[in-house]
C-alpha cells in the first residue's frame, strides 16, 4: 500500500508538471477581455477550472495552480494583477478540489472568509454593487446543498456521459467564481484601488457581460474536460485523481455514499 501511494504521488507530480506546461501554453490564447482594463481572460482559465481537480485532486491541483499563477505573468503579461496574481488560480484549484473530494466544510470556510473580506469593504455596498455577488451565491449552492454537491461528485467520479458536462460546468463555476473571481475581486478593491466610485463602471454595469462570459468560460472548460476524462476512461491507465476517487466510491457502495 505504501509503495502504491508513493508511485501514485510520483505520477501525480509528473502529471502536475505537464498540466502546468499546458496551462501556460494556453494562457497565450485570449478568450475575453476584462472591460475597461488591459487584462484578458485566457483559455487557461477554463481549463484550470474544469479539469485541474479531476486530474490532480486538491493537493497537487492547488500546487499546480500556485506554480502556474507565479509563472503565467511572464508568458502573458496581460494576465497579471501584480504580485498576487498567483492567488486566483491557486484558490480556483483549491476550491474545486476540496468540493470534488467532499471536503466541503473546508471549502465553505474559505468561501466565508472571501465573503467577509469582500463585504468588509465599503465599496461592496455602493449603489448596485451587491448585484455582482449573485455568482457567489450560485457557487455556494453547489458547495453546501447536499443533493447538488453529491450529484456533482458522483457524476464526475463515475464519468457518466450524460451528466458529466453539466457536473463539470458546476465544478468549473465553483473554481472560477468561488476561487478565481472571489480572490481577484478582493485584490481589485483592497490592493489595486478599484474599490472607488470612479471605478464603478467596471463593476455593476457589467454584470450581464460577466454572467455570459463566465458561463461560457465554464462551458468551454466543461466541454474540453468531458472529452478528456471520457477519453482517458477508455484507457487502462488509472493515474488520475478522479480514478482514486472512483476507487473510494466503489468501496462505499452499494449505499452510494460519497
Amino acid at each position: 500500500m505504501m509503495v502504491q501511494r508513493q508511485v501514485a504521488n510520483v505520477i501525480l507530480i509528473a502529471l502536475a508538471g505537464v498540466w502546468v506546461a499546458l496551462l501556460l501554453a494556453s494562457s497565450s490564447i485570449p478568450v475575453y477581455p476584462v472591460l475597461g482594463t488591459t487584462a484578458v481572460i485566457t483559455l487557461s482559465s477554463g481549463l484550470l477550472a474544469g479539469l485541474t481537480s479531476p486530474l490532480l485532486g486538491p493537493i497537487w491541483g492547488t500546487i499546480s495552480g500556485f506554480v502556474f499563477g507565479w509563472l503565467v505573468p511572464y508568458i502573458n503579461p496581460a494576465t497579471s494583477i501584480g504580485l498576487l496574481t498567483f492567488l486566483s488560480p491557486t484558490m480556483a484549484a483549491l476550491m474545486s478540489g476540496l468540493v470534488l473530494f467532499n471536503r466541503w466544510k473546508e471549502a465553505t470556510l474559505i468561501f466565508a472568509v472571501q465573503m467577509i473580506v469582500w463585504f468588509s469593504h465599503p465599496f461592496a455596498w455602493y449603489q448596485a454593487m451587491p448585484l455582482i455577488t449573485w455568482q457567489y451565491w450560485l457557487a455556494l449552492i453547489f458547495i453546501v446543498v447536499p443533493p447538488v454537491r453529491k450529484w456533482i461528485i458522483n457524476s464526475v467520479t463515475l464519468r457518466n456521459r450524460a451528466t458529466l458536462p453539466v457536473a463539470l460546468w458546476c465544478l468549473a463555476w465553483i473554481a472560477r467564481i468561488g476561487g478565481d473571481v472571489a480572490s481577484g475581486n478582493n485584490i481589485a478593491v483592497w490592493v489595486l484601488g478599484w474599490g472607488v466610485p470612479e471605478a464603478y463602471y467596471l463593476w455593476a454595469p457589467l454584470t450581464i457581460y460577466y454572467a455570459i462570459a463566465d458561463s461560457l468560460n465554464c462551458l468551454g472548460g466543461a466541454i474540453i474536460g468531458t472529452s478528456v476524462l471520457l477519453a482517458l476512461k477508455q484507457t487502462s491507465l488509472k493515474v488520475l485523481a478522479v480514478d482514486l476517487l472512483s476507487l473510494k466510491h466503489r468501496k462505499v457502495s452499494p449505499a452510494n455514499k460519497v
